[in-house]
């Protein structure tokens, strides 16, 4: 019984536009019974776009969904100029055309838009050429390792949102800001004078006092390896790869202590992300 679901589930994988015949016989033909001849040169229309291919180009390379709607076995809807019409990106959709004529793939900055067009079509093939492109090995990676930092995708959203707060003009320049307390390893006060509770702050000359926004940290022990400037460095690659242009630099270590004579001091390290407006598009 499950072997006969399982051959019922991957001939409609296989083939999404897959419509048993109500005859019974189990081949998939167009309504009437009869299979459609599609001429040798096809005139689409993919999502408002138009593109001129062949039928050859459409059904090449096994199966897949575009294989599979021009195979004369299913009906193509048509717009109104009576070209084929397939609900997709048409701006894309020439890297497909492209690749089913010749092999040829995307460049590096549109490779991640025309993967998620590969998978859409089913286009196995494409998709792991695509996946073993440098730009989604290198995205993939950094994926992997951001999934490894406690609180990463939280903390990433807290700086965005204090930013969106927080703006000052720099140099007649437009920019929002962010103080961040970090410390990766568990620190422990035993002066019943320290407040492990504080709002840290770096003190710096002439006289600016700079509270943080935000702390992180610490975090697994398994982790160790990672530094404060490693996983800062990890949240500016995300914010950059989304688009914004940001620098960090270190103020310096936090400057809360405990009276003398048993002066303790705070362990955390203080950085400043500056988001840059006025040549975030430049």
């Amino acid at each position: 019984m499950s072997s006969v679901n399982s051959m019922t589930m991957s001939k409609t994988e296989r083939d999404p536009y897959h419509k048993e015949d109500t005859r019974g016989n189990g081949v998939n033909v167009m309504d009437g019974g009869d299979f459609y001849k599609f001429p040798p040169v096809i005139e689409l229309n993919v999502g408002g776009v138009h593109h001129t291919t062949t039928l050859t180009t459409l059904t090449k390379g096994g199966s897949h969904m575009l294989s599979a709607m021009f195979s004369g076995r299913h009906h193509v809807a048509k717009d109104a100029q009576g070209r084929f019409f397939i609900d997709a990106d048409g701006m894309l959709f020439k890297y497909i055309l492209r690749y089913l004529r010749t092999g040829e793939l995307p460049c590096s900055s549109c490779a991640p838009q025309v993967y998620r067009e590969a998978k859409y079509f089913g286009l196995e093939e494409l998709q792991r050429h695509i996946e073993w492109m440098p730009v989604m090995m290198g995205r993939s990676a950094r994926v992997q390792f951001q999934e490894k930092l406690d609180g990463f995708d939280s903390n990433t959203e807290r700086i965005l949102q204090i930013a969106s707060k927080k703006q000052c003009i720099v140099s007649e320049e437009i920019v929002s800001y962010c103080i961040i307390a970090i410390l990766h390893e568990h620190q422990e006060y035993l002066d019943s004078n320290f407040d492990n509770h504080h709002r840290c702050f770096a003190d710096l000359p002439p006289h600016q006092i700079h509270y943080c926004d935000l702390t992180i940290g610490p975090w697994d022990k398994s982790l160790k390896h990672v530094t404060d400037r490693v996983y800062l460095r990890a949240i500016v690659r995300e914010l950059m790869h989304r688009g914004f242009s940001i620098t960090f630099s270190r103020l310096g270590d936090c400057a809360y202590a405990t009276p003398h004579p048993n002066k303790i001091t705070c362990q955390r390290r203080l950085f400043k992300f500056i988001f840059h407006w006025n040549d975030s598009n430049s």
